[in-house]
């Protein structure tokens, strides 16, 4: 139910920003601080059990880590250039790719029937290390090709993505009735990335009708070969399907409303727009694939 409430939102949101773009056209510089609230929110929902489950099987997590931070930023950067797709457009694809998983992969792990204590593992460790290597691999694969300030987008990821977590992380223990709101977190988490998709596309509404076509395929390919080499390398060394549906759903679904941020803040408004439908697209995509894993 929760992924369906969070696609409905999201499509929602984008229609909103498309057909009623005046509402959204001035929140650009909340943009931030709305991803530091999504960010809070997640750290309020982690228990120690994760933080377990990173010590106890510390390998496979780092395999995932490797895979999700391997993977993703090599095909954005690679089918942007296979589609000779504009720069800006290639920007956001690198970002998107060289963000961390996103906890939307938890929920379809789960209506998977996949390891969710797994899931939720790599998704914070992946959370936790992004701060270096989001900005390393960015800076790596476009730094040539653009003024990267990569100390800039450091201090950034520690500001609104690790500190957030971990004032969440704190806020759990010290006020132990935070607990009771749990079940609210997400949805208040994918409110605001509603929001940030709408303001996306409201700053691009002009040029979204020339792009839509090619960014829809790249976005696409991104997800779907994600979730395909994700599952191929569990296999590879040999885990079990319950492991190979986790890791596949936690490799091809990633931060994008993370991308989006950097996007806006680093590059013009057009270069948000593949996180903004990497957004969409890997709700509906996760939702076919949990039905598609559930068989097997």
């Amino acid at each position: 139910m929760q992924a369906v409430i969070t696609l409905v939102v999201l499509i929602s949101f984008s229609l909103l920003g498309l057909y009623a773009k005046e509402l959204f056209l001035q929140l650009k510089p909340a943009i931030p601080y709305l991803l530091a609230l999504i960010m809070l929110s997640m750290g309020l929902t982690l228990r120690g059990e994760e933080f377990y489950e990173v010590f106890r099987k510390p390998l496979g997590i780092i395999y995932a880590g490797l895979l999700q931070f391997t993977i993703m930023p090599l095909l954005g950067y690679g089918i942007a250039l296979m589609l000779k797709v504009n720069e800006y457009i290639m920007y956001g694809s690198v970002l998107v790719g060289s963000a961390p998983g996103g906890t939307a992969s938890n929920v379809i792990t789960y209506l998977s029937g996949g390891n969710l204590a797994y899931s939720v593992s790599m998704t914070t460790f992946s959370t936790l290390i992004s701060p270096i290597m989001t900005p390393l691999l960015t800076y790596t694969l476009i730094g040539k090709r653009v003024d990267l300030p990569l100390a800039s987008m450091v201090l950034d990821l520690l500001l609104i993505v690790l500190l957030p977590v971990l004032v969440g992380i704190l806020i759990r223990r010290v006020f132990p009735r935070i607990r009771h709101l749990e079940t609210l977190l997400p949805y208040l988490a994918v409110f605001f990335i509603g929001v940030i998709i709408a303001t996306v596309l409201a700053l691009n509404s002009e040029r979204l009708k020339e792009l839509s076509m090619q960014v829809f395929i790249l976005v696409l390919l991104h997800n779907l070969l994600g979730f395909l080499l994700g599952y191929i390398f569990a296999k590879i060394v040999g885990f079990d399907r319950t492991y190979a549906k986790t890791l596949s759903i936690e490799v091809g679904m990633q931060n994008s409303g993370l991308a989006t941020v950097l996007a806006l803040r680093y590059f013009p408004p057009e270069s948000a727009l593949p996180g903004a439908l990497f957004s969409l697209m890997q709700n509906l995509n996760g939702l076919i694939l949990s039905i598609i894993f559930r068989r097997l």
